[in-house]
């Protein structure tokens, strides 16, 4: 999700899901209540389409019940269209926040996977920028869909969204340094702020999301022709020899990967967790050799660029 992503506001599926399409026939009055005909209606909008993109047949009887036909379209063809729509614009948006994911698995597998878990779990939110987040845990709990590469594709959507956590989260007012300085170490507490993820990976997939922008970015000129480009390559990223430390954030409205060493990852861990800065830096270089003034030097290092980039709030 780039900095000039603009996005669009859907309702949530809420009670729908409970009773997608109740039977307007066993409705003991003829003038059905409102609540009934939006339950109706929204269940049958809410079901994922066919094969073809087409309304599933379940349809036809809220759309004969509901749906007055004109010159041109059935009472199923003019509801077909509010089913397609409301399915194309959460693949749209899905599929645009996890373009990596797309291209690990190939375009039909993340067809399916995409329509399994918005079916599963679909739109809960006003805000299409929410679609994703259940998909690490719905993957970890259907590695079917991504069989042979899951642990890929696992690390995959857990960087693309924490890109979207770092696009969107709240910014809290940043800390300065009299701030900091004016509390000991030993009692000194230093929040993360709520767009800094903090991420352990396996495969070096900063630099597969920088190549995948880059590959993006040279095929096609137009911004929104390059939206809806369809990769069909299935790529492949080797897994690393060591784990890979890495912290997603923002600057000016932009994200920003920044690979971190393993101290300087359990530092921040141990801040996050309201650790002391006196006990994260004891917990960071526990198993440190180096000489303290070397831990020193990079403590003064890590911190003057944290601080540069805004990191810490109360």
């Amino acid at each position: 999700m780039d900095a000039d992503q603009t996005r669009m506001k859907m309702k949530p599926l809420s009670s729908i899901r409970e009773n997608p399409c109740p039977s307007v026939a066993n409705s003991p009055s003829p003038q059905p209540k409102l609540a009934d005909l939006q339950r109706a209606i929204a269940g049958t909008l809410f079901r994922p389409l066919t094969q073809d993109e087409g309304m599933q047949r379940a349809g036809a009887a809220v759309a004969e019940e509901f749906i007055k036909p004109n010159d041109r379209l059935t009472a199923f063809e003019r509801l077909q269209i509010y089913n397609q729509q409301y399915w194309w614009r959460l693949l749209g948006a899905f599929g645009e926040d996890f373009r990596g994911l797309r291209a690990v698995l190939g375009e039909r597998r993340f067809e399916r996977l995409a329509t399994a878990y918005l079916e599963a779990r679909g739109s809960t939110s006003w805000n299409l920028s929410d679609l994703g987040q259940h998909l690490v845990p719905f993957l970890e709990a259907h590695p079917e869909f991504t069989r042979p590469r899951s642990a890929l594709a696992l690390d995959v959507a857990r960087v693309e969204w924490a890109r979207v956590i770092a696009f969107d989260a709240a910014e809290k007012p940043v800390l300065t340094a009299k701030q900091i300085a004016r509390t000991p170490a030993d009692r000194l507490r230093l929040g993360l702020q709520p767009y800094l993820v903090l991420l352990e990976l396996a495969h070096p997939v900063d630099d597969f999301m920088r190549t995948l922008k880059r590959t993006a970015i040279a095929a096609v000129s137009n911004a929104v022709a390059a939206t809806h480009t369809r990769s069909r390559k299935i790529v492949t990223v080797r897994r690393s020899r060591t784990p890979i430390y890495l912290a997603v954030h923002r600057v000016n409205f932009s994200v920003y990967y920044k690979r971190l060493d393993p101290e300087a990852y359990r530092l921040l861990l141990a801040l996050r967790d309201g650790t002391t800065l006196e006990d994260a830096c004891g917990l960071a270089f526990a198993e440190s050799k180096e000489r303290p003034e070397q831990s020193a030097a990079r403590l003064q290092e890590w911190f003057a660029r944290w601080m540069e980039f805004g990191w810490f709030c109360r």
